[in-house]
């Protein structure tokens, strides 16, 4: 019988577009690699981020905040539908994400035990750009339709590893906000 691995801290459940490669040089993440990481997630988090009501007396500024908000929003929509054409976004899967472990399922050839696979996730539609996150597979477990990866993965960097916790953070609050409005997962 395979061994279970359990997920220890805050990890969300979601669907996402993932691809995955071995990698023959376990290096770890580059600089290069870390700073875009970062750059995705602060973006993905910001987008998120709405306005902050401002005092009744500027309500004047409010209003013209929200307009310029709107307009960017447009803008970065439209900026993301013309990326992602240019771009070959991988298929939707079930993901579980943690600050220190992802798994997903592969239907067929997945990685060995103890490999180094890199994993592009795709965190936010508006945002075509995926999180590269590199790691070890610590198992692999057959399922009915495929096979079930999990990757200990290592953020050397404390701000990727804040934001990535951030993020998480937010997904998992929203599945308790969908599990409680009865919306399901």
């Amino acid at each position: 019988m395979a061994e279970t691995i359990e997920f220890t801290g805050l990890s969300c459940d979601i669907n996402l577009p993932l691809e995955w490669s071995l990698l023959p040089d376990p290096g770890g993440l580059s600089s290069a690699v870390e700073r875009a990481n970062q750059n995705c997630l602060k973006i993905i988090l910001g987008l998120d981020e709405g306005l902050h009501e401002v005092a009744d007396e500027s309500a004047e500024l409010n209003h013209d905040l929200q307009r310029m908000d709107f307009k960017i929003n447009i803008i970065l929509e439209m900026v993301a539908q013309l990326a992602s054409q240019n771009s070959q976004i991988p298929a939707s899967v079930d993901i579980k994400l943690s600050s220190t472990l992802v798994q997903w399922p592969v239907p067929t050839n997945p990685p060995e035990q103890g490999q180094v696979v890199q994993a592009k996730i795709y965190m936010d539609a508006r945002f075509p750009f995926p999180v590269v996150i590199i790691g070890n597979v610590i198992s692999v477990t057959p399922m009915e339709s495929g096979y079930c990866v999990i990757v200990e993965h290592a953020q050397a960097n404390a701000c990727s590893l804040e934001l990535l916790e951030k993020y998480i953070f937010r997904c998992h609050r929203r599945q308790i906000a969908r599990m409680k409005s009865g919306t399901g997962a």
